[in-house]
């Protein structure tokens, strides 16, 4: 009964005190809230003792300051909406983080699928990995059967924290992509164990920082460039136009020139 659950849970989130994003479906549950570690310790003691959702695997990573501003519990059709329906049970064999890295390190014929965004695909993300070019996660049953995976190769998909991958490694597999694996836990379970291995850039955050901040070489790497002036940054903004708030990357100088404002305001504002 996710319309209930939704309810309860909000009740025992605001009772605890944490803010953050939740989803509930009749598939599910996912996302992610913050507040102070004795906060999170008790959802999560919470959490271990409910009936359908004991035992999940909690993913961590810290913050300077709260990084929500409200809390905001939702009962949904779709815990990710893909808009179609997929045959669960067919959804592809998890990897591990230590036997991804293991893979890596020895070799292995394979190809990276990132199934998450553009957007968080620009800034960060395993070496020599491909994305479908999807904007959103319901344009991808189409934008799939363009990518090519090489004959013989295993295809690996991983997303944030694993949750998109159970549905869209289904999809490469109708693709009629035989070895098909999941990174169980996604890069943020990844990058706890090996913070300066294979993923390189920043990892995009559904929250007010984001990105997540990885103090390693390969954290510190920029892969992006400023959408002014095309040198290399990976700092997300939104546009400051009143009716555009478009997400885009921006060095600071070109903040401070254009105002906070994204190309294509800037041209309309060139015409007016």
């Amino acid at each position: 009964d996710p319309e209930f659950e939704a309810a309860q849970h909000k009740l025992v989130c605001k009772g605890i005190g944490i803010m953050g994003r939740i989803l509930i479906a009749g598939e599910g549950i996912n996302g992610t809230v913050a507040g102070t570690r004795a906060q999170l310790k008790e959802y999560i003691k919470y959490m271990n003792a409910h009936p359908q959702f004991g035992g999940i695997v909690f993913k961590w990573s810290n913050a300077p300051r709260l990084p929500f501003h409200k809390l905001i519990v939702k009962k949904r059709d779709e815990i990710v909406t893909l808009g179609r329906e997929v045959d669960m049970s067919k959804t592809a064999a998890y990897l591990k983080p230590e036997e991804l890295h293991a893979m890596f390190e020895a070799g292995e014929n394979m190809v990276l699928v990132d199934m998450r965004n553009d957007y968080e695909y620009k800034v960060g993300r395993f070496k020599g990995a491909i994305q479908p070019k999807t904007d959103k996660f319901y344009e991808l049953p189409e934008k799939v059967k363009n990518l090519k995976i090489p004959e013989g190769a295993k295809a690996v998909t991983y997303c944030t924290g694993g949750i998109r991958c159970e549905k869209a490694s289904i999809l490469l597999k109708e693709q009629g992509v035989e070895d098909v694996y999941q990174l169980e836990g996604g890069i943020v379970k990844y990058l706890e164990q090996f913070p300066d291995g294979y993923f390189e850039g920043k990892n995009f955050v559904f929250d007010d920082r984001l990105t997540q901040k990885i103090d390693t070489p390969a954290g510190q790497k920029v892969l992006a460039t400023c959408e002014h002036c095309g040198q290399p940054s990976d700092h997300y903004i939104d546009c400051t136009k009143p009716d555009c708030h478009q997400l885009f990357i921006c060095c600071e100088d070109c903040e401070a020139k254009h105002e906070g404002m994204c190309p294509e305001a800037v041209k309309k504002l060139q015409k007016a």
